[in-house]
Order: structure tokens, then C-alpha cells, then sequence
């Protein structure tokens, strides 16, 4: 059986003839899956086109429509998570007019453009009597690369041709059933005037129930010999639940929308499945539909798509990120606080903000509300009627207050950091233009875009503004969040928050401040009953109720416990024993009185609704709730499954299930997850191995640790647990370094107490700061390294290993901020130290040796260089090996010096020295693919090096090539404003340069020069060297010194 993991291209079709031909197209079957994931019901044909393997998924028998394709979407990237490509492909019936030629057998492809993927979902429902329509969503854009194929095969097209119908009729061979596949007769292809109706009742064809006279037909003349045909139309499709076929509707919605196509898939795969559209034509969208042509409008299709697959590069597809980890990265919610937000979501649905002006943009209306409505959604009108009533006033600011659980919704305004990210998906909902320049700020530009006179007024919600520090504070002299916000007449912004500071001082004025109470009696009852989903004893449910204060996550929490132990578990139950905890309720209440006060936006009756379900869980499970505890301190979003097994000696309950070294069995601990899945308090996420929570839990969890736990000790648990499992910070962690950060954040800031736990801080804080070397944040890095070599020095003496590996780091981290003259003093103190300490043939010590090796040729100290890279080199392979990594970056080194050194003497002319180079920079470039990868830092650094020989001995042309393929794979890897990728900018400009392309050059170096002083300040080397550069070539006084890129030093193995 197939692999599911190694199916790259997802194909989708809606009905058999679509199916079938897919099929014919592919140039090799395959068995079927090898399995498939759980509930999948879909039926798959397994193949390849080219090198690439191709799922084909078929729509149900005799189902269609959006919300058939959207199942079948997701179960597709369930089962095949590997997908990087989605194609819809099949057909649909056309929307021809004076621009567009349109006709039986042509091909529609959706174009992508102005932020969507060229199909919009439009709503008939009750407007089609007055033929008109809603546009209710867009299909998310294609991956760039499917873009990309698509514009190269329109183009070969263009220039060659296409074989679409010769490529077809070579494939029929495959299918048994060929008539109904081939191109049926032209003349059958008849266009009728729009108000020519094919009679309903009539079970004749159109030649006969609307006869052929030309007086009823659109005549079309004879297309030319040099246009394609059939034709290939790109622009916009139309996808709807409902099947067009009333040819005035149609027109009206091709003049006004300048559609090309309607169908009545692809918008089902809209937030589930970014694909391209693809649309052989079988009638016109009319009454007088038939199936002749539909098999050949099938076949047509499949044969572009066909054609488009082979236009990608298989290196280009692994590049791209799975489908469904793009769409999950981009959809993070908490199943509980949805529930929060449809009264929102639907009551914002219906406000008029006005109609739009003729802008490109701005005249269409956006909806950006990440969740779907909720089925178990309680209107209250008294929070609605208010609302409303601000929404008309004067004010542009006005606010919902009320503590956590009591019916506020959760968008994105908690952090920095997901404020900026909403911002962006603004920008994107809105197609700003430099939207993706990675130097503009994109909240500026949303807040000058909202701020335009020339845009339709808008509402904006802000949720869980509860950070007043976050919200008002300056820090690191960047702007507050709050002079970001908008302020434009006759456009509001909503604000949901926990702190009545936060509020007033957002609004300026507490009249426009709403204090949300605790739900009514009849809307408590109803959130109960809909959570049961059954018929309740009313008395009983109205106790409960009560006793929970009527507020919603108390009332949702425990419908979760009496679902669970139903019928075990009744309401009177849940209410017994309830009542049974008093006494700890009362001690619980006392406790968190302060800080309940402080976040403003947890009732008490939370934190006993929890303390129900707690208590529960921990007579059911002691280990499960001490996951929960642990679980307590991470981040909300994405935690890391393989940093909580080390939970099972916490001294909250007893230690029985815990491994001797205090860690957890993997059997125990998915028993444990189970529990917390089971009360609805944690949620597995479609990324394998990551969790979340909702921060309201996390809180609860907090306040009960502090009154019957042991905080202190799940605090050094949760150190200990980032402490060892945060990785170094080399390339090959980056990855897991970018998760891992929103969680260890809170543990930067503050030196713990406990000796213990300040030896695992400073192991942290050198990692973490040279996982910021690595990406270039220097200034950072050094303040973080430096608490480190304090720590450690202060506990374990200036002389222990540790110690030693945080002072290395600092040396590197001046070294990179081309402070060389310090690292040079802290290198030496380091390797004289570890020679005592360690040996002189230690890694580590010949890692310092070579960082001081780095540090000499940057100081122009070549011979001094050379001589230590030298020694190096030679002890490094005769302990480490040859193609040991450090033994190759000190390789690369040596040439580094060899380059400098010519460069100093002015001997361009001895081209035996720099043939040698050239040698040896092959020679460990080669290495270093098979060691450390294409696309490692180093590597790339080992690669633009290289270019030097070329450029010493006038080799321009393939410096220029080399350069280039550096920058672009540090533009992918690094980024654009890492320092390697702006030295690589710095040398491709003087490559430009020698190739008399002036204008480039200087454009470009003026680039780096900006992006330099941004990065690395005005004073650092690079910049001052860049800076210079420019000023003299502006002078055209000619000549210059070029500047070799400097390979990074590395990073102590042992921390």
C-alpha cells in the first residue's frame, strides 16, 4: 500500500466524468492508502504526473456544493498531511459576453489577485427575485509557487501553444467509455439570447424545444487560426450552492463582477483548502443544459492541470510548508471562549457601516471574524440594545467590561505580538499595498489606511485589551499599542476587556464603558439546556444555576462534567456536590480575593466551578491534575507535549505512577491527557505533539496551586523542564527555538531565588542568547549573555566549564557587533583558561581558538590568523575527524585568511594562491552540503566566500550567479535583515559594480547601507564600510576595498 506521507498534490474532483478523467492523466497509478485517518469516508485514487505524487478525491455520489467539498477537503489533509498543492478540477458552466469568447470545451482557471484566490462565494437565497447577490467570502490565494506555474504555463501557451486536445485523445485510450469523453460536434455548441427559455416541461433538446433559428442564437464568427482552441480564460469564477442556469442573472453578474464562470464547489474549500480553480466549460449557465459536452469540458481541464503540475519544480514544492499546517498556524481558538464571541459575530454581520466608495479596495465590504457562528449562542438584548445605541452616538470608542466567562468574545488583543499579527491580516484582508515589505510597519500602515477620508467606515473589535502596561507603556522607546489605534469620524472601535482601567483609559470616557452582568435567570437556564443538549429538570437546572451565579463558563463547564458521568451524573448530583465543598469554597474565595481584583476578569464563581471539576479530577486522577498544574505556567497556544513529562513527583498529590527518575510513562501520560480532554481543558491541536489551553483555565489552576499547592515547586518544574529541553541555538534548532520562546519568555526577565534554580536560568539564558546571535539581534543577546556569565560565575567560579561556555558566547556575541578589540581580551582569558582546565586538544577549547583566530583577521592581523587557524585545523582532525563540523568551519576559516591576506598585499596577480582557495573553499563547501545541508548558514557562508576567488581572478559572471543564489536562499533562511544576508547584498553590489552596472550597484548598496544602520547601528564596521563604499561611488572617484564575508564563529557544544 501507498504512503500517504508522500502525496504532495491534492486534486479534488465534484462528479464522475471529473474523476474519470483526472484518472486518464495521470502518468502512473498507484496501490491506495496505506491508511487513512479516522471517520475519512472518502474514496481515493493514488498516482503521479512527473515526479510528483497526486491524490485525486471524489465528491460523494450525488452530492454537491460547498459543503460537500469543504468535508472532503479536510478529511483529504487529515488523512494526506503532507499536501502542499491543491487543485479543484473540473467543470462548469460559463459566463460569455462581448469581452469574453467564451465556449463549450475552453477552460476557465481562477486568477488570483487583489488578496483573494479568484473565486468568490456569492448567497442567492431570497435576493435572486430581485437579481442581485451577496458575496459572502473569497477562496484563499494559491501557494506562490502554484502562481508562479500558473503565469509560466500562460506564457508557454502564448508563445508555443498548447496540445490539450491532442495530449486528450492520446488518454481516451485509457477509458472505456471514450464517446463520451471525446469533443462533440461543433455545431452543437449553440449560445441562445438570454431571454430565450428552454421550456421545463419539455424532455426534448434544445435544437427541437427552442428550435436552431439563428433569430434565437448569438452568432459567433470563426476564431483565428492563431487563437488558441479551445481557449484559455483566466479571471474570476463564482461558486454558490445553488445551480445557475437563468441566463439574465447570469449576465447581470458577469457585467457587474466581470465573472467568467459559475460552479458549485470550490467556494466549500474556502479556510480549508487554498487551491487552484480549474473549469472546463459544458453549457452556459442557462436553462439549456445538457451532459453532451461534459465529458470532453472534464477532459480539457485535466489536461491543463496536467500541463500546470509539470510547470513545478519537485525541490520548489518541498520547500512549501503542508496545507494544513499553514491553515492551522493561522487559526488558533479555543473551542469554550467561541461560544463567547457569536453574539458578536452575528449581530456585527447585519450593521450598516454605510455604503463603500468606488475604491479598488475599500468598496467591498470585509468580515474578519476567525470563528464560525455557534449553535448554542444566548442573545442578550439589554448588552445588544446598548451597543447599538453607541454604535449611532458620537463617540468613536466604546467598551464591554466584564469578568472572564460572562459572554466576551476572544479575538486577538492580549499580547504585542497578536495584535500585530491581526493587524496583518487586516493588511491582507485589505490587499494594502507593501504589505509585505519588511520595511514598512505594517501597524502604521493599517492605522493611516483606516484613518483615509476616501474609506467606507468600518467597525473594528479589540478583545481581552486587559494589559494596561502592554497597552500604554513605552518600551524600548517603541510607540504604546494604543497610538496605533485608529481615529477617524463615523467608524467605531469595540472594546472587550477584563480591567475597567484598561477600558476608561482606552475610551476616555467611562459613559461609554458597559459593565456586563452575570446572565439573566432565562438565559442561563437556555445556555444549560443547549449544553445538554436534552430536556432537564427545570427545578433542578434553576438551583444549579443560581448557586453558579448565572455565569456562562461556570454554566458550560459543568454541563462538560455532567455529560461526561451521564447518567451517573445528574444536575442534583453536580448540585450535591457542590454544596458538599462550603468550606473549601469559602477558603478558596479568601485567597484569591486579591488577585481577582487585579485581573478584573475572573468571578469567584470561576474559580469555584473549577474547583468542582478540579477536585474531581484529582479523586479520579492525581496525576492529571498535576499535568494540569504543570501545564498551568506555559504559554496558552502550542505546548510542546515532550516538555511535560516530568510531572509525576509534584507534591501536590501523592507520586504513585511516576517513573524513579521523576518522569512519566508515555502510556500514563496520554491516560492523563485523556482526563484533561474529557473536561473540555485541554485541546490536542492538527500539529502533532502540540497542545493548547485557554488562558482562563491556566489562571484558575494558578490560584488553586497557591492555596492547597506548592507554586514554588511547579515553577522550578516548569524552569527545569525549558532549561533542558531549549536547545542551543544553532540552525538546526531554529525551529523548535521559535516555539519554544512564547513559553520560556516570562522566565528572562526575573534571576529566581533558589541557587539551584539560577543554575538552570543561566543555562537558559545562554542558549536562548545565542539562538539571538544567531538570528542577528546582538544587542539582546549580549545583555541576556552577560546575566549569564554573572550567575554562573557567582554560584559555580570563574573557572567552571559552564561558566566558561557563557563567556565564550559573550566573546562571539562582540565579535559580531565588531567589537573585536573586547573579544579578543575575553577569548584569551577563555582559552588560557580552558587549556588548564580542560586540555588544549578539548572541543571547546579549540572552538575558542578558532573564534580568536576570527577575531585576529578582522583586526587585520592576518599572519596571526593564519597560524591559529592552522593549529586548529590540524588538532581538529586529528581529534574530531575531517568532516566533523567545527573541523570544516575552521576550514573555511583558514581560506578566509588566505583571501584577507592576498587582499592586504595587493597580490591580485597570484592566481596560483587564489586557485588554491578556490580549491579548498569546493572542498569544504562539498562537506558541508553533506554535513550540514544546503541551506545551512554555514554553508551559505562557505558559498559566498567562494565567490571571492571568482571576483579576484575577474570572473564576474559566475561571482554575480553564486551571489545571487546566496541571497535568495538567505533571503528563505535568514531572512532580509540578517547580517550574512546583508553582507551577501553588500559583495553583490560590488560584484555589479565591476560589471559596469552602475545603477544596480549603487541602488543596491544604498539598500544595505539603510538596512545596516537599522540592524547593526551606524558605528558597527559593516556599516561604517558599506557607508563608505556608496560615498565614494557617488563621488565616481572609483576603486574600493572589498569586504569579505566573515564566517560566523560557533557555539560551545558543552552548556
Amino acid at each position: 500500500m501507498s504512503d500517504p506521507q508522500a502525496y504532495t498534490v491534492g486534486w479534488i474532483c465534484a462528479v464522475t466524468a471529473e474523476s474519470v478523467a483526472a484518472r486518464a492523466f495521470l502518468d502512473e497509478e498507484h496501490r491506495g492508502p496505506r491508511h487513512v485517518s479516522q471517520h475519512d469516508n472518502n474514496s481515493y485514487v493514488l498516482g503521479c504526473i512527473g515526479s510528483h505524487n497526486v491524490v485525486i478525491a471524489a465528491l460523494p455520489e450525488g452530492e454537491y456544493g460547498t459543503t460537500s467539498a469543504a468535508t472532503v477537503a479536510k478529511d483529504m489533509l487529515h488523512s494526506f498531511p503532507n499536501v502542499r498543492i491543491g487543485l479543484m478540477v473540473g467543470i462548469g458552466g460559463a459566463a460569455p459576453s462581448q469581452k469574453h469568447d467564451i465556449r463549450l470545451g475552453d477552460i476557465v482557471v481562477s486568477k488570483p489577485g487583489a488578496g483573494d484566490g479568484g473565486v468568490f462565494q456569492y448567497d442567492f437565497g431570497k435576493t435572486i427575485q430581485n437579481c442581485s447577490f451577496q458575496v459572502t467570502g473569497f477562496l484563499d490565494q494559491p501557494p506562490a509557487l502554484l502562481r508562479t506555474a500558473l503565469a509560466t504555463l500562460k506564457a508557454t501557451y502564448e508563445m508555443k501553444g498548447h496540445q490539450l486536445v491532442e495530449d486528450a485523445d492520446k488518454n481516451l485510450e485509457k477509458i472505456r467509455r471514450r464517446s463520451k469523453y471525446k469533443q462533440p460536434d461543433p455545431a452543437s455548441d449553440r449560445l441562445y439570447k438570454s431571454h430565450v427559455v428552454h421550456p421545463s416541461n419539455s424532455s426534448d433538446g434544445c435544437d427541437i424545444a427552442c428550435s436552431s433559428d439563428t433569430v434565437d442564437l448569438i452568432t459567433r464568427p470563426k476564431r483565428d487560426e492563431e487563437d488558441l482552441d479551445p481557449a484559455i480564460h483566466y479571471g474570476l469564477i463564482a461558486s454558490g450552492n445553488q445551480l445557475m442556469k437563468d441566463a439574465r442573472i447570469r449576465d447581470k453578474l458577469a457585467a457587474e463582477r466581470d465573472v467568467l464562470c459559475f460552479e458549485m464547489e470550490a467556494a466549500g474549500l474556502m479556510n480549508h483548502f487554498p487551491c487552484l480553480v480549474i473549469r472546463g466549460i459544458c453549457d452556459y449557465s442557462d436553462s439549456h443544459k445538457n451532459k453532451a459536452w461534459q465529458g470532453f469540458a472534464a477532459m480539457m481541464a485535466a489536461a491543463y492541470a496536467r500541463d500546470l503540475v509539470h510547470q513545478i519544480a519537485p525541490s520548489s514544492v518541498e520547500a512549501e510548508k503542508p496545507v494544513l499546517e499553514v491553515l492551522n498556524s493561522a487559526k488558533p481558538y479555543s473551542d469554550l471562549l467561541r461560544v463567547r464571541l457569536c453574539y458578536i459575530q452575528q449581530r456585527v454581520q447585519s450593521l450598516k457601516l454605510g455604503e463603500a466608495e468606488d475604491l479598488s479596495i475599500a468598496r467591498n465590504p470585509h468580515f474578519l471574524v476567525p470563528f464560525p457562528s455557534d449553535p448554542d449562542f444566548v442573545n442578550r438584548s439589554d448588552i445588544w440594545t446598548w451597543m447599538e445605541r453607541q454604535y449611532s452616538g458620537p463617540e468613536s470608542r466604546f467598551a464591554l467590561v466584564g469578568l472572564g466567562g460572562f459572554g466576551v468574545f476572544w479575538v486577538h488583543g492580549s499580547t504585542k505580538e497578536t495584535f500585530e499579527d491581526s493587524y496583518r491580516s487586516i493588511a491582507d484582508v485589505l490587499a494594502l499595498p507593501r504589505r509585505h515589505d519588511p520595511d514598512v510597519d505594517v501597524l502604521v500602515l493599517v492605522r493611516d489606511w483606516l484613518q483615509r477620508e476616501d474609506v467606507s467606515p468600518w467597525l473594528m473589535i479589540i478583545d481581552n485589551a486587559d494589559d494596561t502596561p502592554m497597552l500604554f507603556s513605552e518600551r524600548n522607546s517603541e510607540k504604546p499599542i494604543t497610538s496605533y489605534l485608529p481615529k477617524r469620524e463615523n467608524s467605531k472601535i469595540l472594546i472587550t476587556s477584563r480591567n475597567s482601567d484598561a477600558a476608561e483609559r482606552l475610551t476616555g470616557n467611562v459613559r461609554m464603558i458597559y459593565k456586563v452582568p452575570t446572565m439573566e435567570n432565562e438565559q442561563a437556564l437556555q445556555l444549560l439546556q443547549k449544553k445538554l443538549g436534552r430536556d432537564v429538570n427545570e427545578a433542578a437546572a434553576i438551583r444549579l444555576i443560581r448557586t453558579l451565579e448565572f455565569i456562562p463558563l461556570a454554566v458550560n463547564q459543568a454541563a462538560a462534567y455532567i455529560n461526561k458521568r451521564s447518567p451517573r451524573v445528574t444536575i442534583q448530583s453536580y448540585l450535591d456536590e457542590f454544596q458538599k465543598s462550603e468550606n473549601r469554597k469559602g477558603t478558596l474565595l479568601r485567597s484569591d480575593r486579591g488577585d481577582i481584583r487585579r485581573y478584573d476578569g475572573v468571578s469567584n464563581s470561576v474559580v469555584v466551578t473549577w474547583q468542582v471539576t478540579f477536585e474531581q479530577i484529582k479523586r479520579e486522577q492525581p496525576r492529571a491534575a498535576n499535568l494540569l498544574s504543570l501545564m498551568s505556567y506555559f504559554h496558552a497556544q502550542n505546548i510542546p507535549e515532550y516538555m511535560l513529562h516530568n510531572y509525576g513527583s509534584g507534591d501536590i498529590h501523592s507520586e504513585e505512577g511516576s517513573d524513579e527518575d521523576g518522569g512519566t510513562s508515555d502510556v500514563d501520560f496520554e491516560d492523563d491527557l485523556d482526563v484533561l480532554r474529557g473536561y473540555s481543558l485541554v485541546t490536542i491541536t492538527a500539529t502533532l505533539g502540540l497542545l493548547e489551553m485557554h488562558s482562563l483555565v491556566q489562571f484558575c489552576t494558578k490560584v488553586w496551586i497557591s492555596e492547597f499547592g506548592s507554586p514554588d515547586q511547579w515553577k522550578t518544574l516548569f524552569l527545569q523542564s525549558a532549561s533542558e529541553h531549549f536547545p542551543s541555538g544553532v540552525f538546526e534548532t531554529w525551529q523548535q527555538c521559535q516555539t519554544l520562546m512564547p513559553h520560556i519568555q516570562p522566565l528572562l526577565d526575573k534571576e529566581p531565588s533558589e541557587e539551584c534554580n539560577r543554575l538552570e536560568w543561566g543555562k537558559l539564558l545562554t542558549n536562548v542568547s545565542w539562538y539571538l546571535v544567531m538570528l542577528g539581534n546582538y544587542s539582546k543577546a549580549e545583555v541576556m549573555v552577560q546575566q549569564a556569565v554573572g550567575t554562573r560565575a557567582e554560584i559555580l567560579g570563574q573557572e567552571h566549564p559552564s561558566t566558561l561556555t557563557s563567556m565564550a558566547n559573550l566573546a562571539s556575541t562582540l565579535w559580531n557587533q565588531g567589537r573585536w578589540k573586547e573579544a579578543e581580551e575575553l577569548d584569551v582569558r577563555v582559552i588560557e583558561t580552558r587549556k588548564r582546565v580542560l586540555g588544549e586538544e578539548h572541543p571547546s577549547t579549540l572552538m575558542s581558538m578558532a573564534n580568536l583566530a576570527s577575531t585576529y583577521r578582522d583586526q587585520g592581523r592576518w599572519k596571526e590568523a593564519e597560524e591559529l587557524d592552522v593549529r586548529v585545523i590540524e588538532t581538529r582532525k586529528r581529534v574530531l575527524g575531517e568532516e566533523h563540523p567545527d573541523t570544516l568551519t575552521s576550514m573555511g576559516n583558514l581560506v578566509s585568511t588566505f583571501w584577507n591576506m592576498a587582499n592586504l598585499a595587493s597580490t591580485y596577480s597570484d592566481q596560483g594562491r587564489w586557485k588554491e582557495a578556490e580549491e579548498l573553499f569546493i572542498q569544504v563547501i562539498e562537506m558541508r552540503k553533506r554535513v550540514l545541508g544546503e541551506e545551512h548558514p554555514h554553508t551559505l557562508t562557505t558559498m559566498a566566500n567562494l565567490t571571492s576567488t571568482f571576483w579576484n581572478q575577474g570572473r564576474w559572471k559566475e561571482a554575480e550567479e553564486l551571489f545571487i543564489q546566496v541571497i535568495e536562499t538567505s533571503l528563505r533562511v535568514l531572512g532580509a535583515k540578517h547580517p550574512s544576508t546583508l553582507t551577501s547584498m553588500h559583495n553583490l553590489a560590488f560584484t555589479w559594480k565591476n560589471l559596469k552596472r552602475w545603477e544596480d550597484a549603487i541602488q543596491l548598496l544604498q539598500d544595505c547601507v539603510r538596512r545596516r544602520e537599522n540592524v547593526l547601528g551606524v558605528d558597527h564596521p559593516d556599516t561604517m564600510s558599506s557607508a563608505s563604499a556608496l560615498s565614494d561611488w557617488k563621488l565616481e572617484f572609483g576603486g574600493s576595498s572589498y569586504e569579505f564575508p566573515r564566517s560566523p564563529q560557533t557555539l560551545d557544544a558543552c552548556t
